[in-house]
């Protein structure tokens, strides 16, 4: 991002997280009267960047098993649950258990004790923030990538047709709070799209920050708001909009205006390395990446 665009956006994120008071803290919140601006030119934003660390092969699971721990980004709930069937039962012994949340709030659990042996962040971001408090104890690598989509209830009762359509006037739009990765890469795309005038209008993301109606604590949160039908709008990971299909529709981003979202993992410092990276190099490899493909991810090979 440039660094004018960025100045811009971290004055639009502070506005909103004053304008929701309380949202850290956990809870949905009501966003009201809330103001930003962006950088009068966007370019194409992404993630940044985590090596993507070759499996050199299949990490063998200890032969007696064991009890694994994986603390992992909301978006990965519906893929990391088969990938765990799958391990449980070719592997007699292992037990995979799962702490999904916003990635904010696992590195929040990790520094206070929680524990794992796992952890995937959907941004390199709160991996840094566990890096400098202690709780992984290797460099990341990136396993997956994802992409932003606008989500709507079916039958699309508000007319989403494109991201333009967020800034009418009236429109619910929900999404994830400021500092989950969700809710960042989202207020990076608005900013994005206004810096394109010709395609989103003047004042598009006055018009957008004017029509966010609440801030959610992960992705699965503003999926469910608009699977309810209690927002016109929302924006998701491509993943959990493919986990929902038959519950809400897709607005497509176009690729000029997304955010390539790349997923950092790594092991824990007092988790158990031998079964940390038996399931890091299964996510690595063949089998697991046609699995997370399944799910609307993107492969880093």
């Amino acid at each position: 991002m440039a660094p004018g665009m960025t100045r811009q956006f971290l004055a639009f994120a502070a506005v909103l997280a004053v304008s929701v008071g309380g949202v850290a803290g956990g809870g949905t919140a009501r966003a009201q009267d809330v103001a930003f601006d962006c950088a009068a030119a966007a370019s194409p934003v992404a993630s940044p960047a985590t090596p993507v660390v070759a499996a050199a092969g299949p990490v063998a699971f200890p032969e007696e098993g064991g009890e694994l721990t994986v603390f992992a980004a909301a978006s990965l709930t519906d893929a990391f649950e088969e990938i765990g069937a799958t391990l449980e039962g070719e592997h007699p012994g292992l037990e995979v258990t799962y702490n999904f949340a916003g990635s904010q709030a696992l590195v929040t659990q990790l520094a206070e004790g929680a524990e794992a042996d796992v952890f995937a962040s959907a941004n390199r971001a709160q991996m840094e923030v566990a890096i400098a408090n202690g709780s992984v104890r290797a460099e990341p690598a990136t396993f997956v990538r994802n992409r932003l989509a606008i989500v709507v209830p079916m039958g699309n009762p508000a007319g989403v047709e494109t991201p333009a359509d967020l800034g009418e006037e009236g429109l619910r739009l929900v999404l994830a709070q400021a500092e989950v990765p969700v809710g960042r890469y989202a207020r990076e795309a608005i900013c994005a799209m206004a810096g394109d005038a010709a395609t989103y209008g003047a004042g598009f993301a006055e018009a957008v920050a004017g029509n966010v109606v609440s801030a959610e604590e992960d992705v699965r949160e503003v999926l469910t708001k608009v699977q309810l039908g209690e927002a016109d709008a929302g924006i998701v990971y491509v993943s959990d909009a493919a986990s929902a299909a038959d519950e809400v529709e897709l607005v497509a981003i176009p690729d000029a205006v997304n955010v390539v979202a790349a997923y950092p993992i790594a092991p824990t410092a007092e988790g158990d390395a031998a079964l940390a990276a038996a399931f890091i190099g299964y996510l690595l490899g063949a089998e697991g990446q046609a699995t997370l493909a399944e799910y609307g991810f993107e492969p880093v090979g």
